[in-house]
C-alpha cells in the first residue's frame, strides 16, 4: 500500500511538485504512515469540510489548492470516492463561505456531513458525544465505513425517499451486532462511558457507586408493573390535559391537591392539605412533570405540552422520560439522585419491624456522603467571637439546602409506591419495581453523551 503511495506521490510531482508537497501533507493528516486501510469517506469529508477550515489558517486559495491536490493524489491511487469530495462544487463553496462567515460554514459542514448519508445517526439506543474515549471514536469511525460500504451498494441511497429510516436501521444493526464474546459495539460504549462516569474526578460522590457497576451498564428493562408505578403521574396528566386551577404564585390548587390525595391515600399535615406545600407527594411529582416539559404554566392554568400528551397516551415512555429526567439535572439535585439511590440499592435487606437497628435517615446519610466528596466545604470550628453564629448559621444553611435536595428525590420514589419502610431512621427499601427504576436511573446519567464544554 505504501509502495502505491509513493508512486502516487511521484507521478504527481512530475506534473506538480508543490502539488505534490502539499498533496503528502494532507495525506499524512488524514492517515498517519501513509495507512489508507484507515481511511473512509467520513474522515475526508470531515478533512475538507472541517479540519482544513478550521484548524488551519491559510487562505481560502490555499485550502482549495490543498484539497485540489489531495483530490488528484485520489485519482491517481482510484480512490475516485474520496477524489469527488475533493473537488465537489460543495467543497469549493463551502471553503470560501468560511472566510464570510464562520457560523454560516459550519452549519453548511453539518449539513453537508447529514447529506453524505455517512455520518452516523443518533438514535435513541446511543446519542453519539462530542467528549468521547477510544472505544466510542472506534466504534463510530467503523459505523462511518459501514455505511459507507451500504451506500456503495445500494442499500442506503441517501436523498431518496425512505433513506434517514433505512440509514437508522443499519447503524442500529451493525451497533448491537454481538462479537464472539456477545458483546456488541454498542455494548462496549456503555461500558467505557460508565466506566469514566463512576471514575469522575468532577463526582467523586460516584465513586461508592463501584459496587453497581455491572447493574449500571445492564440498565434494566421497563418492568411489567412500571403502569403502576406511573399512575399518579398519569393521574396528574389527565388532569392537566383539561387544565389545572394555579394559586397566584403558582402552587396547584388546594381541591386538586384533595382529589389526588383522597384518590392515592397519601397524608400530610395538615390532614387534609390545604395546599400543594402540605403534600410532598405532589411537590415531587409536579417538580419531575415540569422536569420532563411534560407541562407548562399558561397564566393561572397548568396545561400539558405536547410531549406531556405523547407521554400521556404511553405509560412505559412515561417511565421511560421520568427514569431520564431524575439524574439529568445537573449539579447538586444530580449528585443527590444519584447519592440516594445508591444508598438505597446497596442497602441490605433488613427488618422492618420495631427491633430494627434504628439508624440515620436517608437524607441524613446521602447529606453527608455529598458533604465528605466536596458538594460543600466543611467549615472549621469557630470557638467564639462575633463572627461565630454567622459561622454557624451559613453551615446549618448549606447543609439545609443539600438535605432538601435528597429529601425532594424521596419524596418522588414514594409517591410512585418504589420504597417501603420508615425513612426517618434510615430503613427505607426500594421495592422490586423501585430497583428497576433506580438502576435505570443511574443508567441512563452513566451513558448520556458527555460533551466539551
Amino acid at each position: 500500500m505504501r509502495e502505491a503511495v509513493a508512486s502516487a506521490l511521484a507521478e504527481l510531482s512530475r506534473r506538480d511538485e508543490r502539488a505534490s508537497d502539499m498533496a503528502r501533507l494532507a495525506l499524512d493528516t488524514l492517515a498517519p504512515e501513509q495507512d489508507l486501510q484507515r481511511l473512509n469517506q467520513h474522515i475526508v469529508q470531515r478533512f475538507c469540510w472541517y479540519e482544513l477550515p478550521v484548524r488551519f489558517q491559510n487562505s481560502p486559495d490555499d485550502q482549495l489548492f490543498a484539497v485540489r491536490s489531495l483530490g488528484h493524489l485520489f485519482q491517481l491511487l482510484q480512490l475516485y470516492r474520496y477524489a469527488n469530495v475533493c473537488s465537489s462544487p460543495e467543497t469549493t463553496t463551502l471553503l470560501k463561505l468560511y472566510e464570510k462567515d464562520h457560523t454560516a460554514g459550519l452549519a453548511m459542514f453539518e449539513r453537508l456531513m447529514w447529506e453524505s448519508g455517512v455520518e452516523p445517526p443518533d438514535l435513541p439506543e446511543l446519542t453519539w458525544g462530542t467528549a468521547v474515549g477510544d472505544v466510542e471514536l472506534s466504534a463510530r469511525r467503523e459505523t462511518a465505513a459501514a455505511l459507507e460500504l451500504a451506500i456503495s451498494l445500494g442499500d442506503i441511497r441517501p436523498g431518496k425517499r425512505g433513506w434517514r429510516p433505512a440509514q437508522e436501521r443499519f447503524a442500529r444493526s451493525f451497533l448491537t451486532n454481538p462479537d464472539h464474546r456477545g458483546l456488541s459495539r454498542l455494548d462496549r460504549v456503555r461500558e467505557e462511558r460508565v466506566r469514566a462516569w463512576l471514575s469522575s474526578s468532577a463526582h467523586p460522590h460516584r465513586q461508592r457507586l463501584w459496587p453497581l457497576v455491572g447493574q449500571i451498564i445492564a440498565g434494566a428493562d421497563v418492568p411489567r408493573d412500571a403502569e403502576s408505578a406511573m399512575a399518579p403521574l398519569c393521574r396528574l396528566l389527565d388532569l392537566a390535559s383539561e387544565g389545572i386551577a394555579l394559586t397566584q404564585i403558582g402552587y396547584i390548587s388546594p381541591s386538586v391537591v384533595r382529589t389526588l390525595c383522597e384518590e392515592f391515600g397519601w397524608h400530610g399535615s395538615p390532614d387534609p392539605p390545604r395546599s400543594e406545600t402540605h403534600a410532598t407527594q405532589i411537590i415531587a411529582l409536579h417538580q419531575v412533570l415540569r422536569s420532563m416539559r411534560a407541562v407548562r404554566r399558561s397564566g393561572r392554568r397548568l396545561e400539558l405540552t405536547r410531549r406531556g400528551q405523547q407521554l400521556r397516551e404511553d405509560p412505559e415512555s412515561l417511565w421511560q422520560a421520568a427514569t431520564e429526567t431524575l439524574c439529568r439535572t445537573g449539579g447538586i439535585q444530580q449528585a443527590s439522585a444519584e447519592t440516594l439511590l445508591g444508598i438505597l440499592l446497596t442497602r441490605s435487606p433488613q427488618g422492618l419491624g420495631s427491633h430494627a437497628r434504628r439508624g440515620d435517615s436517608d437524607a441524613e446519610s446521602a447529606e453527608r456522603v455529598l458533604i465528605e466528596s466536596g458538594w460543600r466545604p466543611v467549615e472549621p470550628p469557630v470557638p467564639a467571637g462575633r463572627h461565630a453564629a454567622a459561622h454557624r448559621r451559613a453551615a446549618e444553611t448549606a447543609s439545609d439546602q443539600v438535605r432538601a435536595m435528597v429529601m425532594a428525590v424521596g419524596w418522588l420514589l414514594e409517591a410512585l409506591g418504589l420504597v417501603v419502610g420508615d425513612e426517618s431512621v434510615g430503613r427505607r427499601e426500594l421495592t422490586p419495581v423501585g430497583r428497576a427504576f433506580a438502576i435505570a436511573c443511574l443508567h441512563k446519567s452513566a451513558v448520556a453523551p458527555r460533551a466539551v464544554v
